[in-house]
């Protein structure tokens, strides 16, 4: 578990390549300038004490080390703030969001290898 990252680094609403930009729009279904008690889907209800106020990102802001990015769900507005704040923390797992999918060609490519491979010493097998 760890603090959701921001690997695009920029400011404004409708940014889901953070886990808590995915998380608010995509996955609880919340809208850009509205609180995120206001508009959602059913996903929403797996959670309690969702608050419509800041939460901390694990990633810090590049030009300024004093800064780290951070996402409002009351407005859905992902921006970056002073460290020393005072913000609400949401944990996440690795991989929630942008998980990279397994390439079909290189996973079909390595388990044909295999298959092959297997075939092979037991071809190899029945000529012994």
């Amino acid at each position: 578990w760890s603090l959701p990252s921001t690997p695009l680094e920029a400011t404004g609403p409708d940014i889901t390549s953070s886990q808590m930009g995915d998380l608010f729009y995509n996955q609880l279904g919340g809208a850009a300038y509205t609180g995120i008690a206001t508009p959602h889907n059913d996903n929403y209800k797996l959670f309690t004490n969702i608050q419509s106020y800041v939460y901390w990102s694990g990633s810090e802001y590049a030009p300024s080390t004093d800064n780290a990015w951070l996402f409002d769900t009351g407005f859905g507005l992902q921006s970056y703030g002073d460290k020393g704040g005072q913000y609400y923390a949401w944990a996440v797992r690795s991989g929630d969001v942008g998980v990279a999918a397994v390439p079909l060609p290189a996973a079909t490519w390595l388990f044909l290898s295999g298959l092959i491979g297997v075939l092979g010493l037991k071809q190899r097998k029945n000529r012994a």
